[in-house]
């Protein structure tokens, strides 16, 4: 037995839980997630009829990876050049690998059949998608076809529901028709290192990493898409105990929490990452009746160029309230959004369009926020609306061109000089 590996930088990972400490943000244990263990075995798709020339591989590949599990798992290999290929199911203890040279393209949109995740595993466990390889959503056709219907169902290139022990490194995935890649229903004990996700800004909903569970660790990774680079989620279960560092984003919505937080997001300590033209930088995004608690977030050494809105954190998703004088209030219920203890921690953001926004509400502000050494420079400034305790330290400023730097409305701001709304 053996377990697969590639790039782990898990000293640096024990520094970022280590500052998360210091902080006093985090409680409990925050292990390095268990790594898939995958037997020594190795099933090459083409000694089971899988070719390149073949118009859809969905079922030599199957039977390699049907064979792999009877053998009580391995590695399941996809040679250098390019396999078309319809829905495929991931079983336990396989290692799904794509060498250099290597594409695994999803049939194109017509004659892929309905709206079937490309890869897809339940209930798994020990589950490994590696190699430098790529795989292909040929999502072009799926996005002109939902512009024209938005109600069209598409797939999702990786859907891995209720896994435990899993791995995704090294490998490039590219135009997926919806998200590439979602881990739902309580994934637990995840690394995700080293992996390439592109797709144009335009290309609608194709969010890279979708999640929901608990014990999930991101690094090197380069991630630039059509919507969130990154979102957590807490629709079916709580989402806790997550690290990403030392990753790029491009193109997309940023860093996300949300927007569904029902069942709460917690201990998250985002580290060392880049963004470069991304639309937002840190957003947490919920609104009533999708709320929970999002709580004990750290944000450190995040530099930003050209981001839009580097600080979003709203309880309104979709649209924030354009006069905070008339937003109304409601009744606090377990479904209403409650974010506190958060700390953005040395960070430069410049090129910013708008500074943006920390938007509580009426009747659950937004509270413990500590901005420290923070600097923003934006077109125009931030607005803090329904806020308790957000402070300012260490430098922290907000540049603007025009306007005021920072204008509060029903909020306590120390450290920075503030306007109020008007």
């Amino acid at each position: 037995m053996k377990t697969h590996h590639t790039i782990r930088s898990f000293p640096l990972r024990r520094a970022a839980l280590a500052f998360a400490g210091v902080l006093g943000l985090c409680s409990g244990t925050m292990a390095n997630p268990t790594l898939p263990v995958i037997p020594s075995g190795t099933f090459n798709i083409t000694s089971y009829g899988a070719s390149t020339g073949s118009a859809n591989n969905a079922t030599a590949i199957q039977n390699a990876i049907n064979a792999a599990e009877t053998a009580g798992g391995g590695t399941v290999q996809v040679p250098a050049g390019t396999f078309l290929s319809g829905p495929i199911t991931l079983n336990n203890k396989i290692n799904l690998n794509l060498a250099s040279g290597a594409t695994l393209k999803m049939l194109a949109y017509g004659t892929y059949p309905g709206s079937t995740a490309f890869l897809y595993g339940k209930n798994l466990n020990n589950v490994e998608i590696s190699g430098s390889g790529t795989i292909d959503g040929q999502g072009s056709a799926w996005w002109s076809a939902y512009n024209a219907n938005n109600s069209l169902a598409r797939p999702i290139v990786v859907r891995l529901e209720g896994c435990t022990d899993v791995e995704i490194t090294g490998v490039k995935l590219q135009n997926a028709p919806s998200a590439h890649v979602s881990f739902a229903y309580a994934c637990n004990e995840v690394t995700v290192s080293g992996i390439t996700i592109s797709s144009p800004s335009t290309s609608p909903n194709t969010d890279g990493v979708d999640t929901e569970g608990q014990n999930f660790l991101f690094q090197n990774c380069n991630i630039a898409d059509g919507d969130d680079n990154i979102a957590i989620g807490a629709s079916h279960n709580a989402s806790q105990y997550y690290v990403i560092q030392n990753c790029s984003f491009g193109v997309g919505h940023g860093c996300s929490i949300g927007s569904y937080t029902t069942y709460g997001v917690n201990h998250l300590t985002v580290t060392n990452c880049s963004f470069s033209g991304t639309t937002s930088g840190i957003r947490i995004k919920s609104e009533r009746g999708r709320g929970g608690v999002v709580q004990y977030l750290v944000y450190s050494k995040i530099t930003m160029s050209n981001v839009q809105y580097p600080i979003w954190l709203s309880e309104w998703y979709p649209t924030d309230p354009s006069d905070p004088t008339t937003a109304g209030s409601a009744t606090v219920t377990s479904t209403t959004p409650n974010y506190k203890h958060i700390t953005i921690q040395n960070l430069t953001a410049t090129g910013a369009s708008i500074a943006r926004v920390i938007y509580g509400l009426p009747e659950q502000h937004i509270s413990d926020v500590t901005l420290d050494n923070v600097k923003v420079t934006a077109s125009t400034g931030m607005g803090i609306y329904y806020a308790d305790s957000i402070v300012f330290k260490n430098g922290s400023a907000v540049t603007v061109s025009s306007g005021y730097p920072v204008t509060i409305y029903d909020a306590s701001v120390t450290g920075i000089t503030t306007h109020n709304y008007p």
